[in-house]
């Protein structure tokens, strides 16, 4: 059960970070058959084929040069750059499922090209390309440095990540062929409307991020009120449930259709031989679109059976214990185990909360509950990280005590003989911290 729970939770990291990707390169390519705009389909392929190969030479690079690839700003600023994209892309669909097929011709022909045509046009080969480029890129790095970490992840037995991550990446790739093929007989007005409303739902998310980003290195302006609601979106549950609509919406909708579809009108016997061929397609087109349905409906279970599960098992976070100054300071035992130990003393009138923990290393680690941008939710412990219960940031317990962004702020302690004491006059410094809610 162990090996499968780890198998699982690799799985689920890469397909959240594939089914993005999926998603919108699926819906691209689906909009591009129905409009009989097949000669761009090749441009969306490579951008794809660009991005993995640019994924791969970035992340030997990052590794080779020590650069992070999950810096605050980068990360920010490519989340703003897709969800510009994505944007656009779900507005084109909405404006287009408006009018239908006429405006359609007549509004992206200079844009796109004649349907049909045997070429799409300059500008639409590189704005497919771009879009498909750009949003596998974004999450590509960082999911192929995940992959090669995975065999330090399990001690002896690397192989269950490795396995876990592969498949994450083939059930993505898997749902993006099915959301293809099943779409192509869908009415194109109701698709393109649904299609919109699921591609703003990961604009909002990647916007959220995008910002969550740029608070913590104060490049944006922040407030209580956005970084509650930031907080909303960043966090895994919410994630989850934005990642199972994803799939569900479209996946469904494509399988009410198929399941709706119309027999042909009954023919003379002359025509028969035609109305078999039209029987046959329409069993070939519900058959793809029932499957996308199911493909669809077993992800979304599988991603909320693990959000139960993880929900379930969602870390450490014990109370805090109240403490009372004796002589303007505050005395602790050191903490004998590695689990968090929080702590809450008066500091006029407004609790303020701290927390020690013994590093894996035997240092200690000692801190205010609370960070430098979230609202005062605190932390939650899980394994050798600490969770923002605001924005579900992980802060490894290796940089408790640096400052900046989600860490906890740190909290000046001395240790001496077993004990570790604690001025009040540096437990006042959070005060005003605590204060705002």
């Amino acid at each position: 059960m162990e090996a499968f729970g780890r198998m699982l939770e690799a799985m689920v990291v890469t397909l959240r970070e594939g089914v993005e990707v999926a998603l919108v390169v699926g819906m691209l390519l689906a909009y591009l058959r129905k409009t009989e705009r097949g000669a761009l389909t090749r441009y969306v392929l490579w951008g794809l084929g660009a991005a993995v190969l640019a994924s791969l030479l970035g992340a030997a690079l990052f590794q080779r040069y020590g650069v992070d690839p999950e810096n605050e700003t980068l990360e920010g600023a490519l989340m703003f750059l897709a969800a510009g994209l994505v944007g656009s892309l779900a507005l084109w669909m909405w404006r287009t499922g408006r009018s239908l097929r006429g405006r359609l011709e007549q509004r992206l022909e200079a844009a796109v090209g004649p349907v049909g045509g045997a070429t799409g046009g300059g500008r639409a080969a590189l704005g497919v390309f771009a879009v498909s480029f750009l949003l596998v890129l974004r999450e590509g790095v960082e999911t192929v440095l995940f992959l090669a970490a995975l065999t330090g992840t399990i001690g002896a037995n690397p192989l269950y990540n490795a396995l876990g991550g592969g498949l994450g990446l083939l059930l993505a790739a898997l749902f993006g062929y099915l959301l293809v093929q099943g779409s192509v007989r869908v009415n194109l007005q109701r698709f393109f409307g649904l299609t919109g409303l699921v591609l703003a739902l990961l604009v909002a998310k990647l916007v959220a991020g995008g910002l969550h980003e740029f608070f913590e290195v104060g490049l944006i302006p922040s407030s209580p009120f956005w970084l509650a609601v930031v907080g909303l979106f960043t966090r895994e549950a919410t994630s989850l449930l934005i990642l199972i609509l994803l799939i569900a919406l479209p996946a469904l909708y494509v399988a009410t259709e198929g399941w709706r579809m119309p027999a042909p009108a009954p023919a003379p016997r002359a025509q028969m031989a035609e109305r078999r061929k039209e029987l046959a397609a329409l069993q070939r087109s519900r058959r793809w679109m029932l499957t996308t349905g199911a493909g669809g409906l077993l992800l979304s279970l599988l991603l909320g059976a693990f959000l139960v599960r993880r929900a379930a098992a969602r870390g450490y976070d014990p109370p805090p214990v109240p403490v009372t100054p004796v002589g303007g300071m505050v005395r602790l035992p050191v903490p004998d185990d590695r689990k968090l130990h929080k702590h809450v003393v008066d500091v006029e009138g407004i609790p303020v909360r701290f927390f020690l923990l013994r590093r894996e290393d035997g240092s200690l680690a000692s801190a205010f509950d609370v960070c430098y941008i979230c609202p005062p939710r605190g932390y939650v412990q899980d394994g050798d990280q600490l969770i923002c219960k605001n924005c579900d940031a992980p802060i490894n317990e290796a940089t408790v005590g640096m400052t900046g962004g989600c860490n906890p702020i740190p909290l000046p302690v001395t240790v001496d003989a077993g004990q570790v004491t604690v001025a009040m006059a540096e437990l006042a410094k959070g005060h005003n911290r605590f204060a705002r809610r």
